[in-house]
């Protein structure tokens, strides 16, 4: 596993400035920011509205692409979420260039698989999509890249579970050995949650591979079971510290 910061405070645009911030977003780009849509991904085109742009030349995401936009300004701050959000003031970009006079501001678009029936993302072919798709996001294209400032990716009206994605994510930074600043939008219970598990996924010097076959068997109980099992509790039922660290 690679580092991870979690916090359930302060947003992906903001104090993930940076790094590559995720946008939790549509397989069409830019989702509903044209019509009635504001929710993560349409609030980062709204006070990035060069981000707009993209919608003209991007066709629909497939399973294993993503789209990483570089240099988009931020115009404005903003408060607030879906029917309580806010404009609130100018926002004074302070980010630095790069050799190409481009700011330095990342934003890397992977959507997430929509469930209508919660059960839906508990299958390994599902687990496998996400997996794809988060690392193909995630894959450097050089070096001295940057950490990735992400959070509960498709856990909102796309009904992921958000230990699984999680998990997913973890996994995929994993493959791709860039660290993680992960917020948890103000939900103490998945932070600490996420913090334990990291701890024992490090001391126990589990694989990426290992935690692949757990969610594989973890997969199989949930479809058995009638009532939601947690994850994090299966993964310290079934993994235990390194020798080394006994």
């Amino acid at each position: 596993m690679t580092k991870l910061h979690v916090t359930s405070q302060g947003t992906i645009e903001t104090e993930g400035t940076g790094l590559l911030q995720v946008d939790f977003a549509s397989s069409w780009i830019g989702g509903g920011v044209l019509g009635d849509g504001l929710v993560q991904e349409e609030i980062l085109f709204v006070i990035n509205p060069e981000l707009i742009v993209s919608r003209l030349f991007t066709e629909k995401l497939g399973d294993n692409e993503c789209l990483i936009i570089t240099g988009c300004q931020q115009y404005s701050h903003y408060s607030g979420f879906s029917d309580s959000f806010e404009w609130v003031r100018p926002y004074n970009e302070r980010l630095s260039r790069d050799e190409w006079k481009r700011l330095q501001r990342q934003i890397l678009a992977i959507d997430a698989l929509h469930f209508r029936n919660w059960r839906e993302q508990f299958s390994i072919s599902k687990v496998t999509r996400e997996l794809n798709k988060a690392y193909c996001g995630f894959k450097g294209q050089g070096n001295n890249e940057p950490d990735i400032a992400t959070g509960k990716w498709g856990c909102g009206a796309f009904n992921g579970d958000p230990q699984l994605k999680a998990v997913i994510q973890l996994m995929a930074a994993a493959k791709a050995k860039r660290g993680l600043a992960y917020f948890t939008f103000e939900d103490e219970e998945l932070k600490h949650g996420l913090e334990q598990i990291h701890s024992l996924l490090v001391t126990s010097d589990t694989t990426v591979g290992k935690l692949f076959q757990l969610l594989e068997d973890f997969c199989a109980i949930q479809d058995m079971s009638s009532t939601r099992v947690d994850l994090f509790q299966f993964i310290g039922d079934n993994v235990r510290p390194s020798r080394s660290q006994l």
